[in-house]
């Protein structure tokens, strides 16, 4: 059964994970949004799914739509409603991407972006309408087929989210992103060993994908399997010593292996990164204060 929670600090434990992922095209950035995804019980252990906030370089898109001086004013809106939905201010983008779509009412960027606004408001329904509307104009667009599987995951309908990933995932099949979206589906319906071969295609076509090497580690940990899960931490910190997502999941894998003092070397490694981490310290009061491991008693 899913259980959805809206805060943080109602978690008993464990990482706050990677990676629900929605493109914002027009900014040329893939977004993470940073929500939490789902909680579910499994073994009686209350597991997270949730996202970390990151912003990477996506080289293949671009605003420029021309020279004509409607092409500029479009591009000048668009960047204008982009400047602002990174600011959080997602009505005053809105505004934006209508003057730019009132130009050209079928521009894709400015319908997208637009989406990716009204998301930020929690307009799913009009989200997702916007989204269609690319569909009609670009029936293979992989982006929003992603971006409409994250909002029905979001939204607790894992298995209509699956259909929208399949189709992305039809349109370029080494998309590692849209990827490890499907196999975050697949752990939300406890389907963990199809949720580790997906992470394994991911790293097989980029080996140093953190995400997918943590959130395989997560769902090997989910099946009792700790030693094989720290193994994956343990190569994700190989690649980044200072990833808090690894050192948090390591700490809650040797912490069900009984070696406590580890564990909380690990969460003191965490806290010299970021001091405020709310999980970190949770852990390491529960591991301090006696409490037993998720997955014992």
């Amino acid at each position: 059964m899913i259980e959805f929670m809206n805060e943080m600090s109602k978690i008993t434990y464990l990482s706050k994970l990677n990676l629900l992922e929605k493109f914002d095209l027009g900014s040329g950035i893939l977004m993470h949004k940073n929500k939490i995804l789902s909680n579910y019980r499994t073994s009686g252990a209350l597991l997270t799914v949730g996202l970390i906030t990151s912003f990477l370089v996506f080289n293949t898109m671009t605003i420029q739509f021309g020279n004509s001086q409607a092409a500029q004013n479009i591009t000048d809106l668009i960047k204008s409603g982009l400047s602002l939905n990174h600011l959080g201010k997602y009505d005053e983008a809105i505004t934006y991407f209508d003057r730019a779509l009132q130009i050209d009412p079928k521009n894709i960027i400015a319908l997208i972006n637009k989406g990716v606004a009204l998301d930020g408001l929690g307009k799913f329904d009009e989200e997702v309408k916007y989204y269609l509307k690319v569909l009609e104009i670009d029936p293979k667009n992989k982006f929003v087929m992603n971006n409409i599987g994250s909002i029905l995951l979001n939204l607790g309908n894992p298995q209509a989210a699956l259909e929208w990933f399949d189709r992305a995932i039809a349109t370029d099949p080494n998309n590692t992103k849209i990827i490890i979206n499907k196999a975050i589906t697949f752990e939300s319906l406890g389907r963990l060993n199809e949720a580790i071969t997906l992470y394994d295609k991911v790293i097989v076509l980029d080996p140093n994908d953190q995400a997918a090497i943590i959130n395989k580690g997560r769902a090997l940990a989910q099946l009792h399997r700790f030693d094989e899960a720290i193994s994956n931490y343990d190569r994700a910190l190989s690649i980044n010593s200072n990833n808090t997502d690894a050192l948090i999941n390591k700490a809650y894998s040797l912490y069900n292996l009984g070696k406590n003092t580890e564990a909380i070397s690990n969460l003191n490694n965490v806290l010299k990164i970021d001091p405020l981490n709310q999980l970190a310290i949770g852990l390491r009061q529960d591991i301090e204060s006696g409490g037993k491991a998720i997955f014992k008693g």
